[in-house]
């Protein structure tokens, strides 16, 4: 009979890629791993896993208990939102996830909320991939986005455009540019068609990178308004109105009655419309 620490055990070995990297996960020793995972093997009658150099690769017969294991943790989550939308306490914790672009903004956001309601403890993680709010990888999220997941709700706190933005406009020669992997990013496009490639200086893999590299010297950076004022650079032209996009305040459905989630949803939604908007006010005429 095959039970839960089986589907466990399959699922630790195959997310670590090898017995001694699924006993952290497991809490058990490694010997008692061998043991199990030979036990299973018996009982299902071949192997789980092949070895591929240092690495052991889930055979078609680990397949099963895989898809269990994405069951059981979906089937988990929804436990768990469903308890926490129940959670009528204005205390306990709260887990932000935000892009890196925003990170200085979203940190400064946190702490007015924290000043307001010291009861809730804040957690806050920077990914440029949406965080699975469905598996409570997040409780709710501040991302730049047009195009938020059909599984979220939420707020459209604002919306920003791109500019041109130098540490010092008269000195700025040359171009940052992005490499192959932000191609997609409108920005990149937008650079592909107006820069020429005997004009950039340096190539970046993230905005944020990119408004360092703008601080450093490197030359003129294509950057969201909203992280040209925060760094402080100077605007090096007109607001591109193509590049538009609106920031978001999102979380899954099931909370949408959790107090915390309700407080900072409402908190943050104000708080990140004002910045933005004086930002944007802050921002004056080109420079140079």
């Amino acid at each position: 009979m095959i039970d839960y620490d089986d589907v466990r055990l399959v699922a630790a070995i195959a997310a670590a890629g090898g017995v001694r990297g699924a006993q952290a996960r497991l809490g058990t020793h490694i010997a008692t791993i061998y043991r199990q995972l030979r036990d299973l093997e018996r009982r299902i009658g071949g192997a789980l896993f092949e070895r591929l150099g240092d690495t052991l690769v889930p055979t078609g017969r680990a397949e099963p208990f895989l898809e269990a294991a994405d069951d059981l943790r979906d089937r988990l989550a929804k436990v768990e939102r469903r308890v926490a939308a129940l959670d009528d306490r204005l205390v306990g914790t709260l887990n932000v996830t935000t892009a890196d672009t925003l990170l200085e903004t979203a940190s400064a956001c946190l702490k007015a909320f924290s000043a307001a309601h010291p009861g809730i403890a804040l957690s806050l993680e920077v990914n440029n991939g949406f965080a699975d709010l469905g598996r409570r990888e997040a409780d709710i999220a501040i991302r730049p986005t047009l195009t938020p997941p059909e599984t979220l709700v939420g707020r459209r706190v604002a919306r920003f455009s791109y500019a041109v933005y130098a540490a010092d406009v008269s000195a700025a020669g040359g171009w940052i540019g992005f490499d192959a992997v932000l191609s997609a990013l409108p920005a990149a496009q937008w650079l592909k068609a107006n820069v020429t490639e005997d004009e950039i200086r340096l190539r970046v893999n993230s905005l944020t990178a990119a408004a360092a590299a703008a601080e450093a010297g490197w030359g003129r950076a294509l950057l969201p308004d909203y992280l040209g004022a925060a760094r402080r650079l100077a605007r090096a032209g007109e607001t591109i109105d193509a590049l538009a996009s609106e920031l978001w305040v999102l979380y899954h459905p099931d909370l949408r009655g959790n107090p915390r989630v309700r407080a900072f949803s409402d908190f943050s939604a104000k708080w990140l419309r004002a910045r933005l908007n004086a930002g944007a006010q802050g921002l004056g005429q080109p420079n140079g």
